[in-house]
């Protein structure tokens, strides 16, 4: 699935890879967050790797893109679930991203100055886990 995006004239559209899923599919255990501060670590800021939060997603219409998938037929996906999206200049991170997470990819055209102005931040923490209360049960058994 293909989508457009508005954008000055005067900065060129590329042609860019997604991925989206239900929020917290992506992002919820962390990893992708972790990948994405791997990259930037190795190779500086400039990685073309954006994540999107639920309401750039909502403002780029990528919620479609769910919509029509082989998840929302299966019940996995309902339309007014939370969205989430990652975007990749290389197409084979998305497909991997893919295999790993899940989700359903497509492709839009958008400039990557627009993305490092609003999609520059990274992916939310992991929720903490509680292991005092999970240590404390094991030593009474």
């Amino acid at each position: 699935m293909s989508f457009t995006s508005e954008a000055p004239a005067a900065a060129p559209l590329r042609s860019l890879s997604f991925l989206v899923a239900p929020r917290g599919q992506l992002s919820g255990d962390g990893q992708l967050r972790e990948l994405i501060e791997e990259r930037r670590q190795r190779k500086g800021a400039d990685v073309e790797l954006w994540y999107l939060d639920t309401e750039l997603v909502e403002e780029l219409h990528l919620t479609q893109a769910l919509q029509h998938s082989p998840a929302k037929e299966q019940g996995q996906a309902r339309p007014q679930d939370p969205i989430e999206a990652i975007v990749a200049a290389d197409a084979a991170v998305i497909t991997w991203l893919q295999l790993r997470f899940g989700g359903c990819s497509g492709t839009l055209a958008l400039t990557t100055g627009w993305l490092q102005k609003r999609a520059g931040a990274l992916p939310p923490r992991a929720p903490a886990t509680d292991t005092a209360t999970k240590g404390a049960g094991a030593e009474k058994s």
